[in-house]
C-alpha cells in the first residue's frame, strides 16, 4: 500500500513537473513531440475552457497513421507553430471543432486535411504542401498569407471557406482535381491571390461575393461564380476557360477592368 501511494505521489510530483516545464515565461504553452508523448501521445489535446490561451511548437511535430497531430476543443485558442513543421499520414493536421482559434507560421504536410478548423477562425502563414487538401476554415473567417499546394484530393479545394471571409494574400498551386480556392456559401472577399494549374482557381459557389486583383493562370477555368450577384474585378486570368458565361459580374471601370488573356473582358 506505502509502496502504490509513492508510485502515486511520484507520478502526481512528475505531471506538475512536465507541466511547468511546458509553460513558457510568457505563459505561452509551449509543445514538442516529447511533451506530445509525455501527455498521452497524439493527438495533442487542448481541452476546456481552463486550457484556452496560446501554445508554441518548439520542435516538429510527426503523427502516426492515420492520427491527428493537434485535436482543439477549447475555444480562443492561439497555436503558432514557430516555423516548425507537422507531418501525418492521414487524418487532420491541426483539427478544431471550436471557433475562435488561430493557427499560424509553420508547415503542415501529409495529413487528409492540413488545418480543419471552425467559424471566427484565423489561418495566416502557413504552408499546407501535399495533403489531400490544404486548409479548411468556417463562416468569418481570415486565410491570410498562405501556401496551398500539391493537394491529392479527386475533389474539393486546396482553401476552402464555409462563407463570409476573408482569403487574400494565398498562394495555390498544383493541385490536380481541386480547385484553387473555394468559398462554399455567400459574401467572401477574395483578393491578390496566385492561382495555378488547378480545377477552377477561384470559386464563389454561393452568391454576393468581391473577386478582385487575383492572378489566375494555367487552371481548366480561371474564376467562376455560382450566380451574377458576385462581382470580380482587377484580375489577371489566362486560362482555358477565363471567367464562364452568366458566372459573376464584371466590375467595370478603368482602374477595376480584368485582363482575359490579354484582353480586356
Amino acid at each position: 500500500m506505502k509502496r502504490q501511494k509513492l508510485v502515486s505521489m511520484l507520478l502526481a510530483a512528475a505531471m506538475l513537473a512536465w507541466a511547468a516545464s511546458a509553460r513558457a515565461v510568457d505563459g505561452t504553452i509551449e509543445i514538442s513531440d516529447a511533451v506530445v508523448k509525455a501527455a498521452g501521445g497524439y493527438p495533442f489535446k487542448i481541452t476546456g475552457a481552463t486550457n484556452n490561451g496560446s501554445y508554441r511548437l518548439t520542435g516538429n511535430l510527426a503523427a502516426p497513421l492515420g492520427t491527428d497531430a493537434i485535436d482543439v476543443t477549447a475555444p480562443v485558442v492561439t497555436i503558432d507553430l514557430n516555423g516548425f513543421a507537422i507531418s501525418g499520414n492521414g487524418s487532420v493536421g491541426v483539427n478544431a471543432t471550436v471557433g475562435d482559434v488561430t493557427v499560424e507560421n509553420g508547415t503542415v504536410t501529409g495529413f487528409t486535411t492540413g488545418v480543419n478548423v471552425g467559424n471566427f477562425a484565423i489561418v495566416r502563414n502557413v504552408h499546407a504542401d501535399a495533403n489531400g487538401s490544404g486548409i479548411s476554415v468556417g463562416n468569418n473567417s481570415l486565410v491570410e498569407d498562405c501556401t496551398a499546394n500539391n493537394s491529392t484530393s479527386a475533389s474539393g479545394a486546396a482553401i476552402n471557406c464555409s462563407g463570409v471571409c476573408v482569403i487574400s494574400g494565398n498562394t495555390v498551386s498544383g493541385n490536380g482535381k481541386l480547385d484553387g480556392i473555394d468559398c462554399a456559401g455567400n459574401g467572401c472577399v477574395i483578393s491578390r491571390n496566385t492561382a495555378n494549374a488547378n480545377t477552377t482557381g477561384i470559386d464563389c459557389k454561393g452568391s454576393g461575393c468581391l473577386i478582385s486583383d487575383n492572378t489566375a493562370f494555367n487552371n481548366t477555368t480561371g474564376i467562376a461564380a455560382g450566380d451574377t450577384d458576385t462581382g470580380y474585378a482587377g484580375n489577371v486570368l489566362k486560362n482555358t476557360t477565363n471567367v464562364p458565361l452568366s458566372n459573376g459580374t464584371s466590375i467595370e471601370g478603368s482602374s477595376q477592368q480584368n485582363l482575359c488573356s490579354g484582353s480586356s473582358c
